[in-house]
């Protein structure tokens, strides 16, 4: 019988598309997704575009106007001097407790960047804003679980008892804690110096069939409706899909070294010419690389899968209590999704989104 000829190592070819589908789809899932955040916050352009609005509006005394620009023009690019110049403009509007902060931030980089300039600057405007610093002192009896809120934002436990620096204006003051009936009121702050004492008493137990936990009621299986069980079939089919990633991977390898070691033998394939022998090595090394093909694009497209649900899966009950405040003071931000991508010749995965 005539030797065959040594044809392409098709076994060996596919091997290795399968094991570059493996490291291009762990660069794109393992991809930090702190750097797309990051992009998606900063603007210089749009930042010099609200802050040179702002400083027009603050030349025409329209504060109200101009100190949501550079605030916004702050967020996207932080700069010691925009951070001055919003503070300038919230204690043009009267926001004494407000511009205090922020010289006080801007004053600390001031001295941190050697610019002794601003760093007088804003030493000036603290020492004549502190005189007139209006407080609030909140007194509380203690109740199990107590939280505290100003306008919406929690008080530290620590800080009750201590004389707090606040704009003036009016001021709502709310008590909570699981089980008990809500406490609030409103108080009335000066613009000089003026000090508010407030005395939250003890909450008033609810009856017991009345109390509800706060936040969405969890459903069966302990997760809030629809997202817990996303995630769950997101993990499990991202775990299947790992598996069938590494299947993919060890059949890769041994289909590249039994095709390389059937050519290199020359027993089985002397002169690049094989026997029949050294053909069936090809054959079984070609259909070991089929397998890792086949498990490569299983398991991409599975992990691409679990990424999704997992991406687009509601917060669970934990996550859902802490992340509140975040998600009703967070921009639009980045919506992505990755996707499954699979050829004849192996797989990997792409990111398709907005930004």
């Amino acid at each position: 019988m005539i030797p065959s000829r040594l044809p392409p190592p098709r076994a060996l070819r596919r091997a290795r598309l399968a094991l570059a589908s493996i490291a291009l789809a762990s660069a794109a899932l393992l991809a930090p997704a702190p750097a797309v955040a990051q992009g998606a916050a900063s603007d210089p352009t749009l930042a010099q575009v609200l802050f040179e609005e702002g400083r027009r509006l603050m030349e025409a005394k329209d504060y109200a106007q101009a100190c949501p620009k550079l605030a916004e023009s702050q967020r996207l690019r932080p700069g010691t001097g925009t951070l001055l110049n919003l503070a300038l403009c919230n204690e043009a509007l009267g926001k004494t407790a407000t511009a205090w902060g922020q010289f006080k931030e801007a004053l600390f980089f001031s001295k941190k960047e050697g610019n002794a300039a601003r760093e007088a600057f804003a030493q000036e405007h603290i020492s004549a804003l502190e005189p007139r610093l209006s407080r609030i002192q909140i007194n509380a009896e203690n109740t199990p679980g107590l939280a505290i809120r100003n306008d919406g934002q929690e008080i530290p436990a620590a800080a009750l008892g201590t004389p707090i620096p606040v704009d003036p204006g009016s001021h709502q003051i709310e008590a909570t804690a699981q089980g008990y009936s809500v406490w609030s009121t409103t108080v009335q702050v000066g613009d000089n110096a003026d000090l508010k004492t407030i005395a939250v008493p003890k909450l008033v137990p609810v009856p017991a069939a009345a109390a509800r936990p706060a936040g969405p009621q969890p459903q069966p299986g302990g997760e809030s409706a629809g997202g817990g069980g996303l995630r769950t079939a997101g993990f499990v089919i991202g775990g299947v899909g790992v598996a069938a990633l590494g299947a993919g991977a060890v059949f890769g390898i041994l289909a590249a070294g039994q095709a390389s070691d059937a050519e290199d033998d020359p027993a089985l394939c002397p002169k690049k010419q094989c026997t029949p022998r050294g053909r069936e090595e090809l054959d079984a090394a070609e259909t070991k690389a089929l397998l890792s093909t086949i498990g490569v694009g299983v398991g991409v497209a599975a992990i691409g899968a679990g990424v999704v649900l997992v991406l687009t899966s509601g917060p669970s009950r934990t996550e859902s209590a802490s992340a509140a405040g975040a998600r009703r003071s967070a921009p639009g931000g980045v919506r992505a999704r990755v996707v499954p991508v699979i050829g004849p010749e192996g797989g990997g995965v792409g990111v398709l989104g907005t930004f």
